[in-house]
């Protein structure tokens, strides 16, 4: 089965595949009656491309962006992710909203086993979430980005099956509208690159004070150059789509100006007093009046 891919949603990484270094002969090596799912088009087409035994599909949605509210695999958790992510630049509403339930319907394709394919990022560890509440799933997961692996065959002796109770519990604390869940959860039963996904996605509420997720502050700090901001992350995870948008609203804001950059990164001006409304997770971020953080202490209203 062939999934269509939406390219504006996403995270396509299109760096072009190099069927030559993957491992060749390889097909036999794999159980037969497998649904491998890869996060997105460049990883698909690296696991396409290694022989896996079964169907090789993508889901590709970004939940480090936008609404996470409800229920996974459900109409209404799809709608409000298709509204958004159409008024922010991924396309048509009719066309984003049928890729997304595509990418679901595909996602629960009967099989003999689903193995997921993802990596130790924000959105890969989102979407692992979704999936681990939403079927029954081995996955594989690596530090280094999929389409840099070689090894597919040892790489799938690797999986594992994770604690769905606790993915179900970590799941309801991501889509909450109040983040203070995230701050105590047990995720000793999933991926060790989950704590960290985690308390990365803390680390996007605004700061006291600047009013700053650490995304926007690090713009700031790097004068809006993409390079530069992946640098600093230690697993590098926004999009190209998504960094536009938030160099946008704070130029839009502002926020390159001086004395306003100076005054906002020294915690003097509040850019949630300018900032338009934002999600993270389950929680929205409107006005100046909104869940903060204070170093890793989640803070109310």
């Amino acid at each position: 089965m062939t999934v269509p891919q939406t390219r504006e949603i996403g995270n396509p990484r299109r760096s072009a595949v190099s069927p030559g270094r993957l491992a060749r002969g390889v097909r036999a090596l794999y159980p037969p009656g497998m649904l491998h799912v890869a996060n997105g088009d460049h990883a698909l087409s690296v696991l396409r491309a290694a022989g896996l035994q079964g169907e090789v599909i993508a889901w590709s949605d970004v939940l480090d962006q936008g609404p996470v509210r409800g229920e996974p695999g459900t109409a209404a958790f799809r709608e409000l992710r298709a509204e958004w992510l159409a008024t922010n630049g991924a396309g048509e509403l009719e066309q984003v909203s049928a890729q997304l339930e595509r990418w679901d319907a595909a996602l629960r394709t009967p099989a003999g086993e689903t193995v997921l394919w993802f990596e130790a990022d924000l959105t890969c560890q989102l979407a692992l979430l979704h999936h681990l509440v939403l079927i029954e799933a081995s996955a594989v997961v690596t530090r280094e980005p999929v389409p840099e692996q070689k090894d597919f065959a040892a790489l799938l002796d690797t999986r594992k099956r994770y604690d769905r109770a606790q993915a179900r519990r970590a799941w309801e604390a991501v889509a909450a509208p109040d983040p203070r869940g995230l701050q105590a959860l047990d995720v000793a039963g999933l991926p060790p690159q989950m704590g960290p996904a985690l308390r990365r996605l803390i680390e996007e509420l605004p700061e006291v004070g600047s009013g700053l997720s650490r995304t926007e502050r690090t713009v700031l700090e790097e004068e809006g150059s993409f390079p530069r901001v992946q640098a600093r992350e230690p697993v590098p995870w926004i999009t190209d789509l998504f960094f536009a948008r938030v160099v946008t609203e704070l130029h839009e804001a502002g926020m390159f100006d001086e004395p306003a950059r100076t005054e906002c990164l020294g915690g003097k001006l509040d850019y949630r007093t300018r900032a338009t409304d934002r999600w993270v997770g389950g929680v929205l971020l409107s006005g100046s009046s909104c869940f903060r953080r204070d170093g890793s202490r989640i803070v109310p209203p």
